[in-house]
């Protein structure tokens, strides 16, 4: 009888459970889009004006003035495109974790995230591949096509681009940890405050 009337005993598991650290995946967007900004913004600044021989006529040499920038390359176009909708996403995505939690329709949020995420890293996956393969071929040249290297002519657009491409790549990996993170967090929802009731 006594034991009837004694209380109910309540072990709650909710205690038991780590609790999801937020701002891990904060910091590793913050990183993210502090690299894919960097990576747009030093390729799109990528410029410099060189005076060469072109030619020469008798013992006079022909000089010209040339500019190598981004934009003659659609492969670096791509690159700064890509990093910069991926700056776009990661600052939209920060936004969301600061501001946005109510913004929640039916559950989707962290799906939502996840696809975007994924779309992300295949974007810049997309762009620094193709601006790491124009890079080399700037850099070294090819000599079954006989394209000339043009680093050694414009070294600092070759150095540029080559912290562009660091930068870009950076964020990459990023965005593959921010990317695993998201989809981890997606299958392993929050349970509710479960509590076993001992008689």
């Amino acid at each position: 009888m006594a034991l009837q009337n004694e209380d109910k005993l309540e072990v709650g598991y909710s205690s038991l459970q780590p609790k999801p650290k937020k701002w891990v995946l904060l910091m590793l967007r913050l990183l993210a889009f502090f690299a894919t900004a960097a990576a747009t913004v030093v390729m799109g600044l990528n410029k410099e004006t060189k005076t060469l021989v072109v030619a020469t006529v008798g013992t006079t040499p022909i000089k010209a003035t040339l500019i190598a920038k981004f934009q003659h390359t659609p492969a670096f176009v791509f690159f700064v495109i890509a990093n910069g909708l991926a700056s776009i996403h990661n600052l939209v995505m920060i936004m969301g974790d600061l501001f946005g939690q109510k913004l929640d329709y039916k559950g989707l949020r962290l799906a939502m995230i996840a696809i975007l995420d994924m779309m992300t890293v295949a974007l810049i996956s997309g762009g620094a591949s193709a601006a790491a393969f124009m890079a080399e071929l700037g850099k070294n040249g090819n000599s079954h096509a006989r394209w000339n290297s043009i680093c050694d002519k414009y070294k600092t657009f070759c150095d540029h681009g080559g912290g562009a491409l660091i930068a870009s790549f950076a964020g990459l990996i990023l965005m593959l940890i921010i990317s695993v993170m998201s989809i981890i967090k997606l299958l392993i929802k929050p349970k509710p405050d479960s509590t076993i009731v001992v008689p």
